[in-house]
């Protein structure tokens, strides 16, 4: 009888082990990322993440009770776990030029008004001429949303999330949720999992941001007209500058998997179309969101997937415009469900 006894204990504590220990690995993993962007002392940071990683293994290798070592261990990750979550973001760091400048909106019954709209003139993607401009809108005009997505170096699976709400003519207003990057600071995917950028709301002249990437990174960018009508279209906007504002005094952190250009935007989306677009990993892998838009009716979808997509691709059209002032309206000409792209040009 002892001896059954003795053998469920130990089946007991194996199949604990079993389970708390993939467990365990994935916070020693995410603490040593931590450290390693986080860490008070940036000189200190990779010492840091080697010593918790050498502690850890050390733990659960040397202690012969499994189960303490594996609460020492989960103890250290509380540890690292706290200091993480009281890292604040700021409006407050040496930004990049491109990124430096927060814009706001002001309200009058139809009319808005957006100060800081970026409409920079590039030479190359880093040579430019910086020009924000005040702009007034007359929401009674707006005559729908676009959307945009970019990709870059032949991946198919991430894109870069653009919206612009359609006033007519020449008057277009383009949102674009970027990182937010201080001077000298890298690109880093992992990095925007650890708390190492905020985020960005750029309102722009399309002229801007949009051939940005069409005409000097050589992107593939695609536009599409949604369904959403114009009042669905004016809340869209009205929630998107509400939120600009708030940023200015209360600053978000980008996060790579839940705060970015798609994400943030699909979460006031679902304030004026509830339900309308599902969580799908096509969200996350946002490369794939044009499969979601079209078939959830996001977009017209009244022709094949193929030629749908083929007709929203507007490099060659972007690249013929280029500067012309009638930018918006000469990339629009043939796209999916946008009727006349030259209503208010003439």
């Amino acid at each position: 009888m002892k001896s059954r006894t003795t053998l469920w204990k130990r089946l007991r504590t194996i199949a604990s082990i079993a389970v708390l220990t993939p467990l365990v690995l994935l916070a020693v993993a995410w603490s040593c990322g931590a450290l390693y962007y986080t860490f008070p002392a940036p000189a200190l940071r990779l010492a840091s993440m080697i010593v918790f990683a050498a502690s850890s293994v050390i733990a659960l290798v040397v202690v012969k009770k499994k189960l303490v070592a594996v609460g020492a261990v989960f103890l250290g990750f509380l540890a690292v776990l706290a200091w993480f979550l009281s890292i604040r973001p700021t409006n407050d760091r040496p930004w990049r030029t491109e990124v430096a400048v927060m814009p706001w909106s002001e309200n009058h019954d139809d009319k808005i008004t957006v100060h800081g709209v970026r409409n920079f003139d590039y030479r190359t993607p880093d040579d430019f001429d910086v020009r924000y401009e005040d702009k007034r809108f007359d929401l009674a005009k707006l005559q729908g949303v676009d959307i945009y997505f970019s990709y870059w170096d032949g991946n198919r699976s991430v894109a870069h999330t653009m919206f612009s709400w359609d006033f007519g003519g020449a008057d277009v207003l383009c949102l674009s949720v970027e990182v937010r990057r201080e001077i000298g600071q890298p690109d880093d995917t992992v990095a925007g999992i650890y708390k190492q950028f905020e985020i960005l709301y750029i309102l722009a002249d399309e002229r801007d941001v949009v051939r940005l990437r069409t005409n000097y990174r050589r992107e593939e960018v695609y536009l599409f007209r949604t369904l959403l009508s114009p009042e669905e279209s004016r809340r869209f906007l009205l929630e998107v500058l509400r939120e600009v504002n708030d940023l200015r005094d209360h600053p978000q952190f980008y996060r790579t998997l839940g705060n970015n250009c798609t994400t943030s935007v699909v979460s006031l989306v679902d304030t004026i179309w509830p339900g309308r677009i599902p969580f799908s990993k096509k969200i996350l892998m946002n490369g794939l969101a044009p499969e979601l838009a079209y078939a959830n009716r996001f977009t017209a979808n009244d022709m094949p997937f193929d030629a749908w997509k083929s007709r929203g691709h507007i490099d060659d059209a972007a690249r013929a415009a280029d500067k012309d002032p009638l930018f918006s309206r000469r990339i629009r000409a043939g796209r999916p469900n946008i009727e006349d792209a030259s209503a208010g040009a003439r």
